[in-house]
């Protein structure tokens, strides 16, 4: 029986070894069962983490005055010295300036002001930290496994003489381990190690193909999440000063005094908005989208973004029943509004997804700021089901996109006809994220009913919630419509590196939310009441009840599935009942292969169906001059309100 010493050696350095591994052999086969056998036992490892239930642990020293938190310590600088080396390589005066500014105070905290803060337990493994860590290795696990496959196509599209595969699996697989270990840790300094850790792998990736673009994006990903890590240095700061402590637990647990968490607690949160690209913070996480695909989806759904709401959920029970959780509840929720209504906007699907990304983890801090039980269960199982789904979104039109040659939504007009896999997993992703009875409305049916107390609140959430309806529906509307002389289906290949993953979260998807009953006594409820003393979601029957409504989650999904298939089997529509539309002019004759009709001057005028995207109401240019500013006002009375 693994002891829980080894199993969290194996979350957090079996990726790190075998991302080295992928780094020094240059050897395709090699790589491949490497990627393949650590996603496996990764996977294996969070499902025994979580068999294994709440635990706490601290490594033994190395030796007799060498311990952990010196090797950690000396890893600090020298990561911050590679942000220094990374600002004068690309001649960036705000990643050297903003890394110098963490430099400089840690390196007095940590020789001198806090040279013996040792925190014990090292590693504190709780239901949230299990959550997490699930997320983190099964989902990540499939997008490296995905990318095996994709980094060849890729790299054949751009015609390179060398693979620049190593370093690219070295940051990929990596990041899985350093998550881990930023989910897991108990001391600030670890966290914040860690933390850092995720900024410099996001630069790598971001900026991994080389080009101008790339570069300057993954500099923007840079310098903001170091303004992130200039918070989390201050936080460290205040923390020790005014409450003599470094341990999440004793902040969370009440152990330390309220009057001096506060304001820390306040940084911390503003350190987890960054990371999370709340407004308005939101363009480095749009700039990722120059990245491979598999980086997408990696910082999406299961690691870099996650790591700014996971620590803003952790930190919950310390600023419970403040003004700070009003106003992380207000800059979440207009978050979730602002970035909502800019998706609708978007032809790209990535930026579509990106933007989804964001407004959905607004609504996530929002329920978080919340802070009642009931809106932690509900941050909770958004974590959960926004990962599955916005992960395998990503990795579905990273697949199209290497097909048609394009990600812009009016390409993918009747897609179902040439891609009919990789569309109806497409479709899965899209109605996991906005119908019953999947998990995601699950959480927003939960975040509704939790906010009712908090009108301005409620109000966004609905408002978001709306909006997020028309540009999943406009997606669908472009997957799934076909031009009246559209050829039928026909077989698609997929390579069994696509599928798994694609298949893998798409029969996630479903199980999860079938299941999500089970998923809620073993896993959620416990997360949630072991903070906040109440689990928030009851199962009663075939009901999830919350106190003040019920959500008959099995027979919705009966209802869905007859909805769903009994059109397909009732509805059979022959190639010869099939006639020309109207075209308001002379019909051409050789409509089998073009839909065009003949009108002014003799002229022939192409049929186009396409989709509007409301751009001249909201130009994206104009609405985030306008709401980054609002974002930053509201970030500005968070302090404010916290420091009087």
């Amino acid at each position: 029986m693994l002891t829980t010493g080894w199993l969290i050696a194996v979350a957090l350095l079996l990726p790190l070894l075998a991302g080295v591994v992928c780094f020094l052999v240059d050897n395709r086969s090699l790589r491949r069962a490497v990627v393949l056998v650590t996603a496996a036992l990764l996977s294996v490892d969070s499902l025994l983490l979580m068999r294994g239930g709440p635990t706490q642990y601290t490594p033994p020293p190395l030796s007799e005055g060498l311990g952990w938190g010196q090797i950690i310590a000396a890893a600090d600088f020298i990561l911050l010295l590679g942000f220094l080396y990374i600002g004068w390589q690309r001649r960036s005066v705000l990643v050297a300036g903003l890394t110098l500014v963490q430099l400089v105070p840690l390196a007095y905290f940590e020789l001198v002001l806090g040279a013996h803060a040792e925190v014990e337990p090292a590693f504190v493994v709780d239901w949230l930290a299990i959550i997490m860590v699930l997320v983190i290795s099964i989902v990540g696990s499939l997008i490296c496994v995905y990318a095996l496959r994709y980094l060849d196509v890729h790299e054949h599209h751009l015609h390179l003489e060398k693979s620049r595969q190593p370093r690219f699996f070295l940051f990929l697989v990596g990041f899985l381990g350093v998550m881990n270990g930023l989910v897991l840790s108990n001391s600030l300094l670890w966290v914040y190690f860690f933390w850092e850790v995720t900024t410099l792998c996001s630069y790598m990736l971001i900026s991994h193909d080389g080009t101008a673009e790339a570069i300057a994006n993954g500099v923007r990903a840079a310098w903001m999440n170091l303004i992130g890590g200039v918070a989390f240095v201050a936080a460290i700061y205040l923390l020790y000063l005014q409450a003599g402590t470094l341990s999440l637990a004793d902040v969370v647990g009440g152990k330390a005094p309220a009057a001096g968490v506060l304001l820390p607690v306040a940084f911390l949160c503003f350190a987890g908005m960054t990371k999370s690209a709340q407004m308005p913070f939101q363009s480095w996480l749009l700039g990722a989208m120059v990245a491979p695909t598999p980086v997408s989806a990696l910082l999406h759904s299961s690691t870099m973004v996650k790591a700014g709401v996971y620590l803003i959920l952790r930190l919950a029970p310390a600023y419970l029943g403040t003004d700070l959780s009003v106003l992380i509840s207000l800059a979440g929720g207009f978050t979730f509004v602002a970035t909502a209504l800019l998706a609708v906007t978007q032809s790209n699907a990535k930026r579509v997804l990106a933007y989804s990304t964001i407004s959905n983890l607004g609504l996530i801090i929002l329920c978080a700021g919340i802070n009642t039980p009931l809106a932690i269960a509900a941050a909770v199982v958004l974590i959960i089901f926004h990962a599955v789904s916005k992960g395998l979104l990503f990795l579905a039109v990273g697949s199209i996109e290497q097909e048609i040659g394009s990600r812009d939504l009016e390409d993918m007009e009747g897609l179902l006809g040439r891609m009919p896999v990789t569309s109806l997993v497409v479709l899965i992703g899209i109605l996991s994220m906005m119908l019953p009875p999947f998990g995601m409305l699950i959480g927003k049916w939960a975040a509704m009913e939790a906010s009712v107390r908090f009108p301005v609140v409620a109000l966004l959430v609905v408002l978001g919630s709306a909006v997020t309806v028309v540009f999943w529906t406009k997606w669908i509307g472009r997957l799934l419509s076909l031009l009246p002389s559209a050829s039928s289906l026909r077989p698609e290949a997929i390579s069994p590196l696509y599928a798994i993953p694609l298949l893998g979260l798409a029969a996630g998807d479903v199980l999860l939310s079938g299941f999500i009953g089970l998923l809620l006594d073993s896993v959620l409820a416990p997360a949630v009441t072991s903070t906040h003393r109440a689990p928030g979601l009851v199962v009663q029957g075939w009901l999830l009840s919350s106190g003040a409504g019920a959500f008959p989650w099995w027979p919705l999904f009966i209802v869905f599935a007859l909805a769903v298939l009994l059109p397909l089997w009732l509805i059979r529509v022959r190639p010869e009942e099939v006639r020309a539309p109207y075209l308001c002019g002379v019909q051409e004759d050789d409509y089998e292969h073009v839909a065009a009709f003949r009108s002014v001057g003799d002229a022939p005028h192409e049929l186009k169906i396409g989709g509007y995207y409301f751009r001249q109401l909201l130009s994206e240019q104009s609405f985030t001059g306008w709401a980054n500013p609002m974002a930053i006002a509201l970030i500005v009375i968070l302090f404010g309100v916290v420091y009087l």
